[in-house]
């Protein structure tokens, strides 16, 4: 956390025991209503004095341990003065409410702008709490008498409370402060945090991510910052079930504002990546806090520094002997931008956990609502993708993974009569395989019915009625827009949206999705990504005059074919056959229309290529090596049949990167 007071800085911590003095002196001019929360806050006030004045005294104080000192009677004081209707302490530049007729000047803050950078500081150290609170209530509603996990739930409800208590945060301070009653109960073992109870604790994290986004919302429109209506209600709900009054275990799970019945916002009001719940203080004090401009900025730079290297290097390697100096000094240098260049992308690299975390609180909120027991499995979280991608196959992992608990998972009665267990199962796994990542989203449900899939097809005259399709295709049919199968709308899904938006996220990303479905034993969805979209190891070829860019990771062979490997289906399309199996040929000099190239495949070079179990040759003049490019988009052409993108080549040259998915699909369409 940035310092918020300067221990040496004797003025600013005088200033605050002048405002505990001024406290106690309102206080005692107050008649006898409310009593006993005057008693309670003339003796806080005093016991703040009394801290203050030993803080001044003592050299050794850091400004965190002074927070922690004093945020603490600052938020108990501000909780009493609601009873008293006494203004509440405040810091040396709290933010002052201005007068609007539209709004009471208690139910609105405006943040000052000497507070800005505080306060901005408070919402993304609250939002990692929330996000290590969030996680350890899912893990802790399968341990429900788990001490460590409540312990580290209530130090996350308590550090917010007492950073918004400092900041005058009142509404997410009060909040917070009921919510860490809730939790001090079922640490002394006086409620189990299980039922409505913990419905209630999902609630009020709900309010408080709810809370920091119109907060952040309200900095970046210069305007006040409103109290949600709903607050009060909540925070009575909690003080009844921390007080063990009132039906709290029937209890409905209450929804924060803006949260519609599909639960996306809840699931978008934190949209960074969180780190794991079980961190530890000394693993986060090694870290350091980057925005994400200055990040991107520095990744640009070294892209930039790698294609200036490279230019250099072609210059030396043309006109310098390999023996010589400069030209060994160069290479060295070569060597040092790639590292360089790897280790600002390994900056960029996130675990997908923070993805996967949410996708437990949403099957978890799910399964209430469909009546479904679900168990949920998580594999591979701590396996690193770029950031951008993690946070971009967010809204894809939603829509799959409510599709999996609506449409996949039978009710427990159903899959009794099934023969199966009456608890179904989600299994979301992450894996690293050839470049790529892996996301798997298995269910053991119903699994996809081919026969009314295609009959749904052609009654929407997607397909001809006897038109010959292999189970992929028909399987695929689902991401079509409006596509449907469901017999009955919910308020989860069945109105044909959302699968057509899964597929364009992922191939936005450069990826591809595939279904793999057994009818009664369930389906799987599988994701491949690349690991980031900035760089990419390639190889090199010609056609013609000019070079075009394989993504290596795609390549698994390349040959010269004889003749009698070559043959032609119905005199247009050509297949080649390799170790027994044949692959449709595609030459990339008639997909690009170049000019000079080899055009007879057994004159030519073959680059076989593969996705998955497909695979395909493309027909090329000739290799000329394999080197690390930085990717360019193609901005204002759209998209690109065959192409993922550009990079510059050494000779300052733009070079064509090859979209190998793209290009399988285009030689299998034409070998049909």
């Amino acid at each position: 956390m940035v310092p918020l007071l300067d221990p040496k800085d004797n003025s600013e911590l005088r200033e605050f025991a002048d405002l505990f003095k001024k406290m106690e002196l309102a206080l005692q001019s107050l008649d006898d209503c409310a009593q006993q929360p005057r008693i309670q806050m003339e003796s806080l006030t005093r016991i703040g004095i009394e801290q203050v004045e030993k803080l001044i005294q003592e050299d050794c104080q850091t400004s965190e341990q002074i927070l922690s000192e004093l945020s603490k009677f600052i938020a108990d004081i501000q909780i009493l003065s609601e009873a008293l209707s006494v203004e509440p302490v405040k810091t040396a530049s709290a933010p002052t409410t201005p007068a609007q007729p539209e709004q009471k000047e208690s139910q609105q803050i405006f943040i000052q702008a000497d507070d800005l950078p505080l306060v901005q500081d408070f919402i993304a150290e609250s939002r990692e709490h929330i996000e290590s609170a969030e996680s350890a209530l899912l893990s802790l509603e399968n341990q429900p008498e788990n001490e460590e996990t409540l312990n580290l739930i209530f130090r996350s409800f308590h550090t917010i409370k007492g950073m918004a208590g400092f900041l005058n945060l009142t509404p997410i301070n009060r909040l917070a402060h009921v919510s860490e009653n809730l939790l001090d109960q079922a640490r002394k073992r006086k409620l189990m945090l299980t039922g409505g109870s913990s419905n209630l604790a999902f609630a009020s994290i709900d309010m408080l991510k709810s809370m920091l986004k119109d907060l952040e919302e309200a900095i970046g429109r210069n305007a006040p910052f409103l109290f949600p209506q709903t607050l009060d209600s909540l925070i009575e709900q909690i003080q009844l079930c921390a007080e063990g009054k009132g039906h709290i275990e029937a209890a409905p799970l209450p929804l924060a504002p803006q949260q519609d019945e599909k639960l996306e916002p809840m699931l978008k009001a934190n949209p960074s990546a969180a780190e794991g719940a079980g961190q530890s203080a000394a693993a986060s004090q090694e870290k350091i806090k980057v925005s994400t401009k200055r990040l991107d900025d520095l990744i640009n730079m070294t892209g930039e520094l790698s294609v200036a290297q490279l230019m250099i290097s072609e210059e030396v390697k043309h006109s310098c002997h390999s023996d010589s100096d400069l030209f060994r000094k160069v290479a060295l240098q070569s060597k040092i931008v790639r590292e360089l260049q790897e280790l600002s992308m390994a900056m960029r690299m996130i675990p997908v956990q923070g993805a996967f975390q949410k996708m437990a609180r949403l099957v978890r909120d799910l399964s209430r609502k469909a009546g479904k027991e679900i168990d949920f499995q998580t594999v591979g979280e701590e396996t690193e993708l770029d950031r951008t991608i993690v946070d971009k196959i967010t809204d894809p992992l939603i829509h799959m993974i409510r599709n999996s608990v609506d449409h996949g998972l039978e009710s427990p009665e159903e899959r009794i009569k099934k023969g199966k267990s009456p608890q179904g199962r989600v299994r979301l796994a992450a894996s690293h395989q050839a470049g790529n990542i892996l996301i798997e989203i298995e269910d053991d449900g119903r699994g996809l019915n081919r026969d009314k899939i295609i009959k749904k097809a052609v009654e929407r005259g997607l397909i001809a009625e006897n038109q010959d399709l292999q189970e992929e295709e028909i399987f695929a049919l689902i991401f079509r827009p409006g596509f449907s199968t469901a017999e009955k709308i919910t308020d989860v899904s069945g109105r044909g949206v959302g699968m057509d938006v899964v597929r364009k996220n992922i191939e936005s990303l450069n990826g591809k999705i595939q279904i793999r479905s057994t009818l009664g034993k369930g389906t799987t969805f599988i994701i491949r990504l690349p690991l980031t979209l900035a760089i990419i190891d390639g190889q090199i070829v010609s056609i013609g005059a000019q070079r075009y860019i394989i993504p290596i990771n795609s390549v698994i062979q390349s040959l010269r074919p004889t003749s009698d490997q070559i043959s032609t289906i119905q005199n247009r399309s050509r297949v080649v056959m390799i170790r027994g199996q044949l692959h449709p040929l595609l030459p990339l000099y008639q997909l690009f229309s170049v000019s000079h190239a080899v055009e007879e495949p057994d004159k030519a070079l073959l680059v076989v290529v593969g996705e998955g179990d497909k695979k395909c040759c493309l027909q090329v003049d000739d290799l000329q090596g394999q080197q690390q490019v930085v990717i360019k988009s193609l901005k204002g052409l759209g998209k690109v049949k065959g192409v993922s993108g550009a990079a510059i080549m050494g000779d300052g040259q733009i070079s064509l990167i090859l979209d190998v998915p793209g290009l399988i699909e285009l030689a299998q369409n034409q070998s049909r």
